[in-house]
């Protein structure tokens, strides 16, 4: 349990990093409050009992102390609990229907008094317990609907992840709608915004950023009203967010780096502009966003509300394209592009490569995804297309490979040109049309015709004038897409 909860930390750091880090501090002391005995006449009735007796403590939190320069025990303080709770926790597991585990899992999950003995009835073994045995059970309890979700459930989840954060307590509202269990929301281990969003961002010119950008330095490139931009990676790797105003158009650039998804967002709705921040929860390993205005939480692959007072108005936000390539690559295309400024007002490690290094490198999930569906490994990179409510996944190396993917969603037929550098790709309606002899370098392509046919952001537009539209389409990993696409289908 104790490695788990060094995964986390170090995770933390990557994304909280220097005088914004959120830990506990070492010398922080439980706050007990009062908690009557269940008393010792008969076995306890643990359909009857208030859950939210089970939290007996508030953790203190200090956001100017970096607690991960060196892991020990104190870190989070582990206390007996008292014995007539120890008691419950172990009636929970004994209930047979199994409807307690989600409890059993919050309190071995988070740095709780109860971590080891619940873990131990999760589980059902003697310590140690292996990070992967721990992942491996929650996710094996599968997708969670919210109307598994008791109330007394309900409350305690409010309860216990109040003790983190008191705003916690108004997103987890028991009485507000959900699109989602709250069974499989997790504490990513920052604060609300302790991945802090960069709001109203400055930009550079080429030139300008010359001095410190690399030609292979991967970038997010957007392009509204011949508004062109692009966000280094090695910049948002850290804030996970921006809010911006392209091309006259107001979005949010929001970025889950668990999932390896960018997801540009248009913010407005009806006549309603929204802007977001990271609210320090995660679900199925991604990133819960909320808005300003409302803090309603919102999912960051789909971009609706999943719980919170705008669940139930109908709303999902227009997904705009990005594409995911090289500084270099992006450059030759887009001369007069703006870039991000490394000058963000934080202190921060901005080298190439520097932020989640060690999750990037490796093949393992630190946060549970119940799916696993194959045949790809859970972290292999897609291209996600989006045509209506289907997300069709198409496989970075392949899509690398051929160069030009010829493909057919629902009723639309659909053209996909990889980057020249590989990392990523574009979709356009493709119509009829085959295409072939890409020229990366150029930015073109010939179709079966003849034509010669120009790769914009906005377009593919061929010598003669005609226009093929351009597609939503993003990087992801293939979990993302397995466990938070309404509908997917792989392309092989």
């Amino acid at each position: 349990m104790r490695s788990l909860l060094l995964l986390v930390a170090l995770l933390l750091l990557a994304c909280s990093g220097g005088d914004d880090a959120v830990g506990a501090s070492a010398t922080a002391e439980p706050v007990p409050t009062s908690t009557p005995s269940l008393g010792s006449a008969g076995p306890i009735d643990v359909d009857t009992v208030d859950l939210t007796r089970l939290v007996t403590w508030k953790y203190l939190f200090d956001a100017g102390q970096d607690p991960f320069g060196s892991y020990d025990s104190t870190l989070y303080p582990q206390y007996p609990p008292p014995a007539d709770l120890a008691d419950l926790v172990v009636a929970l597991a004994a209930a047979e229907d199994g409807r307690y585990e989600a409890v059993l899992t919050d309190l071995a999950f988070l740095p709780t008094g109860y971590g080891e003995l619940a873990l131990k009835q999760l589980l059902q073994k003697e310590p140690p317990f292996s990070d992967a045995d721990f992942l491996a059970a929650v996710e094996q309890r599968g997708f969670r609907e919210p109307d598994e979700d008791s109330r007394r459930y309900l409350l305690f989840k409010q309860a216990l992840f109040a003790t983190i954060f008191d705003e916690f307590a108004a997103f987890l509202d028991p009485e507000a709608p959900r699109t989602i269990s709250a069974q499989e929301v997790f504490w990513g281990g920052v604060r609300v915004d302790g991945i802090p969003p960069l709001d109203s961002p400055r930009f550079l010119t080429a030139a300008d950023a010359g001095a410190w950008i690399l030609a292979d330095d991967e970038i997010i490139g957007v392009e509204i009203n011949g508004d062109a931009r692009a966000y280094p990676r090695r910049i948002i790797d850290w804030h996970e967010m921006v809010n911006d105003t392209v091309g006259g158009v107001p979005v949010s650039l929001a970025y889950c780096t668990l999932c390896g998804s960018a997801i540009l967002y248009d913010g407005r709705y009806g006549d309603q502009v929204f802007r977001f921040g990271t609210s320090g929860l995660l679900y199925r390993s991604n990133k819960l966003m909320y808005d300003r205005g409302t803090r309603t939480l919102w999912e960051q692959f789909t971009g609706e509300p999943a719980w919170g007072s705008l669940v139930r108005a109908g709303i999902r936000l227009t997904i705009l394209p990005v594409v995911h390539t090289t500084w270099e690559a992006w450059l030759a295309a887009h001369p007069d592009t703006k870039v991000l400024d490394i000058d963000t007002g934080y202190s921060r490690d901005y080298g190439s490569g520097v932020a989640y290094r060690d999750y990037w490198a490796s093949s393992g999930l630190i946060f549970p995804a119940p799916d696993q569906d194959g045949p790809l490994e859970r972290k292999d990179s897609v291209y996600a297309v989006r045509v209506g409510d289907l997300v069709t996944a198409y496989p970075i190396d392949l899509l690398a490979s051929r160069g030009v993917i010829h493909d057919r969603i629902g009723e639309q037929s659909v053209l996909l040109i990889a980057t020249e550098d590989g990392s990523g790709g574009r979709a356009y309606a493709g119509g009829e049309l085959r295409f072939s002899a890409l020229d990366g370098a150029a930015g073109d392509l010939e179709s079966d015709d003849g034509r010669r046919w120009q790769i914009t952001e906005a377009v593919l537009i061929s010598d003669d004038g005609t226009e093929l539209e351009r597609l939503p389409g993003h990087n992801a990993f293939w979990f993302a897409v397995t466990n938070h696409a309404a509908s997917w289908r792989l392309y092989e």
